[in-house]
Formats: C-alpha cells, structure tokens, sequence
C-alpha cells in the first residue's frame, strides 16, 4: 500500500512542477497598445523613427488623426517581472542578423511577441519593413480578441436580434435597444461627451447580388438606410456618409462568413454632426440572404479609436442561426 501512495504522490508531484514551469500570468496593457523592447539609443534613431512609422501611422477612417497603437518605450533592463507581460512587444535583438520572428504567449497569456534582429541599423530597418505587414496584422487581430475576451466579463443578455434577425452578437451590458422596426434594430451606449451605436439590419436585395457589392454600392446601401432609420436632432435632417472623402473598403471575413468592410466618416445632412463608422456587408450562406451590420460613435473633441475597435469585435462575434 505504502509503494502506491508513494507512486501517486511521486505523480502529483511531477504533475505540479509540470503546471509551474508552464504557468504563465495573464498578459496586460491598454487597448492597441504595443511595448518597444530597446535602448534609448536605438528607440531615438533612425531604427525607432522606422519603428513609429510602422506601429504609429494613422489609423483609417477617423476624423481626426489618431495612431494606430499607442508605443511605450521599454529599456532592456527593465524588460523583467511585470515589464514581460505586455500583451504586444516588439523586442529589437541587435546581438544577430536573423529573419522576424513572432511567438505567441512567450512570457504571458494572450500575448504577440516579436523579434526584430539586426546587427546594425540597416538590417534592423529591412527587417521592420519585412515584419510590418504580417505584425500589424496579428496585433490588429489580436485586439479584437482580447475587446472579445472584456466583453464576456459583463455581456448584453437581452438583445432581441436572435428572435428578429436569427443572429447574436456578444456586446457589453452598457448597451440597450434604442429603437426597433422593419427587421433592424439600433443599440446605443451612453458615452462621457456623447454615444457609440450599433445597427443590425437584413438587407431587401438578392441574396445572389452579394459579389457586385463594391464601394460606391455599399454607400447608396448605407446612406438609403440611415435616412429612414437614423435622423438627426434637426426635423428632416439624416445621416449621410461624408461626401467630402471615400471611405476605405476591404474585403474580410470572421467566423466562416465572408464581409465587405467599409470605414469612413458620416455627417447629418441639415445638421453639424460627424464621426466615424465601419460596417460589414455580411453574406449569410445559412439563409441565403445579406445582413448588415454597422458601428458608428458620435463623440465630439473625443479620441474615438479604442471605441471603433470595439464596435469592430462586436460585429466580428456574429453568429447566424437557421430560421426556423
């Protein structure tokens, strides 16, 4: 009996060491924000200016200029404890010539970590340039899972859109139903200096019509919608898609479904309001038919980037039920 309990307890011994030398904290950090793992040397050069051009260029479809990610210069002594747990890190190694490297989870959970190598300032830039595209992108992505992963902390419960729409979106409580009609519903959350909205709609055109969708028809689509749906605080005013400037469009996908994406700015034609939307053109290939799904923020003389994101991983936890 004794050489079994020892057996076992040899076992959840190894079991536990196994558990600590893989235990990892969970990573932390503001939204979109990156750490730059250098010297002061290096962060104030033309390595570091290459390093903001990247990280820090404008981010789309905001009125007013707003960076990308927020950068924080990290020195390399102090890179320990607490100082490895932010969620995104660049990591300049200047000790080797190698191509980019990213990891995932490298010292916490979630957590992007990449490694830029170069021996000098020229190789450090080519490979910045090389890793910029790929980085960008992951970081981008891996914002919107962890706006997800807040999110589910304290989601919406009542939502209406599964009984209306065969759909569910995860969206924090902060949110309500705002108004409700035709198919569409408008969620609203309060915000210091105004409000961010969200609208969900299915879309009266053929479901076989999904590929001739491009820009200029996303806007029509847009600007028909909002002018019935979304007045503004002047009688006869509506919201419009700013004409002065052509919004961004792209072509995405979350969760199995293809979505056109577009970003730009509104304004209320017969009123002085503006901000930022984004919106997805989704095709449902459950039901056959086109949804559409948009995030607007109207929040003057307020940062709006953070807010855009989150209204992007709203739209992105889309998921479609059969109707019944």
């Amino acid at each position: 009996m004794k050489k079994y309990t020892y057996i076992f307890i040899l076992i959840l011994f190894l079991s536990c060491e196994e558990e600590t030398k893989n235990y990892k904290p969970l990573s932390s950090g503001r939204i979109n924000s990156v750490s730059v793992i250098t010297d002061k040397v290096t962060w104030e050069s033309k390595v570091g200016n290459e390093i903001r051009n990247i990280f820090a260029s404008e981010f789309k479809g905001l009125p007013q200029i707003e960076e990308s990610f927020n950068l924080s210069y990290i020195p390399y002594e102090a890179f320990t404890g607490f100082g490895r747990t932010g969620r995104n890190i660049v990591f300049i190694n200047q000790k080797k010539d190698d191509k980019p490297k990213m990891a995932r989870d490298k010292f916490a959970r979630p957590q992007l970590f990449l490694e830029i190598s170069g021996t000098n300032e020229t190789q450090l830039i080519e490979n910045l340039k090389k890793a910029a595209n790929f980085s960008i992108n992951e970081f981008q992505k891996g914002e919107i899972e962890e706006n997800k992963r807040r999110i589910l902390k304290s989601p919406l419960n009542k939502t209406n859109l599964k009984d209306s729409l065969s759909i569910s979106l995860t969206m924090p409580s902060a949110y309500s139903i705002f108004k409700e009609e035709n198919k569409t519903i408008w969620f609203q959350k309060s915000l210091k200096n105004g409000t961010s909205n969200l609208i969900a709609s299915e879309l009266n055109i053929r479901y076989e019509s999904f590929d001739e969708i491009d820009l200029l028809k996303t806007i029509k689509t847009r600007d028909s919608l909002n002018k019935e749906f979304v007045p503004g605080r002047v009688d006869g005013s509506y919201m419009i898609t700013e004409e002065a400037y052509l919004p961004y469009f792209d072509i995405d996908e979350a969760n199995g479904f293809i979505l056109k994406e577009t970003r730009g700015t509104w304004e209320v034609k017969g009123d002085f309001m503006g901000g930022p939307f984004i919106n997805y053109v989704v095709k449902d290939t459950i039901n056959k038919r086109i949804l559409y799904l948009e995030g607007f923020i109207f929040s003057p003389s307020q940062r709006k980037r953070d807010g855009i994101i989150e209204l992007e991983a709203i739209i992105k936890s889309l998921k479609v039920f059969r109707k019944k």
